[in-house]
């Protein structure tokens, strides 16, 4: 087992194609670019590469609403007028006649990556995907965001490989609202956004990005937002967040909790200590 590496290069199709100064970043270059650095690198060599495939309608309905996939597969059909209008509906988004067929292969990647791992034909992976997914939500394309690639594959991974706990880190200098909105009742879901925040001054300008924001109903504890509210955090602050913030809480809702008898020579597993590196501690015998 390796490294497995999910990648299309049709994903580098669409672009913008009319001004717009907030979306232009948003570009095939960037794709491009980690791809070079993982070439130059001679990283892409060492991994298992695996094409990205298109994800089907049912499997993007996972999260989101056939209205929604309908919407978006109409885009292949329309004029350049059109598509500026409807991207006008939305927040940060543009439409191109090839976005349906990249962004199915974006969210067919991060699928193809899970049954990969969790089939055992490689130990972890990367995909390197564009359109992105973590703004998406289930009705609506948000922030260059058009089908929410990690939480359909999340659910993927619940539904056909019978996975009970599932961690989502997002690493981003943006809250990923849309995975937060679609798991925010789920408890088999823990989602953990770290993210520039600035007191609610930093797009997407949500209140439910601060910290006070931990999920709902049966999912209540499930969602972890560390917002950033001073600009300029280094590398120290990133480290002591994972060490000090996520590790903790991944392993307390992780770690299954395994009974221990007394007298039975079982071997159970303790929780960390909520302070503790995970590598500082060993399992207690009964």
């Amino acid at each position: 087992m390796g490294t497995a590496l999910v990648y299309h290069e049709d994903m580098m199709a669409t672009r913008l194609l009319w001004d717009n100064s907030e979306c232009k970043i948003e570009c095939p270059e960037r794709l491009a670019a980690a791809l070079g650095g993982l070439q130059q690198c001679g990283l892409e060599q060492r991994c298992l590469y695996i094409a990205a495939r298109e994800a089907s309608e049912a499997e993007l309905g996972l999260v989101h609403s056939p209205e929604y996939v309908a919407l978006v597969r109409r885009t292949q059909t329309l004029g350049t007028e059109e598509l500026q209008a409807l991207s006008g509906q939305y927040d940060a988004v543009y439409f191109h006649p090839s976005t349906f067929h990249c962004a199915r292969l974006a969210a067919g990647a991060a699928l193809q990556l899970v049954d990969a791992v969790l089939t055992g034909a490689a130990h972890n992976g990367l995909a390197l995907v564009r359109p992105p997914g973590h703004h998406s939500q289930r009705a609506a394309a948000n922030g260059f965001c058009v089908f929410n690639n990690v939480a359909i594959a999340a659910e993927h991974a619940k539904r056909t490989h019978g996975l009970h706990r599932i961690l989502i880190v997002d690493w981003d200098i943006h809250h990923g609202q849309g995975i937060q909105y679609i798991f925010e009742d789920d408890p088999s879901v823990l989602y953990f956004s770290w993210h520039r925040y600035e007191h609610g001054r930093f797009w997407p300008f949500l209140p439910e990005s601060d910290a006070d924001t931990v999920g709902q109903r049966q999912g209540r504890g499930f969602t972890v937002n560390l917002p950033w509210n001073q600009v300029g955090m280094g590398n120290a602050d990133y480290l002591a967040a994972f060490l000090h913030v996520l590790l903790p809480v991944a392993f307390e809702v992780t770690v299954p909790r395994v009974p221990l008898t007394r007298g039975s020579g079982s071997r159970g597993r303790c929780r960390p200590h909520q302070s503790a590196l995970p590598t500082s501690h060993g399992c207690c015998r009964c």
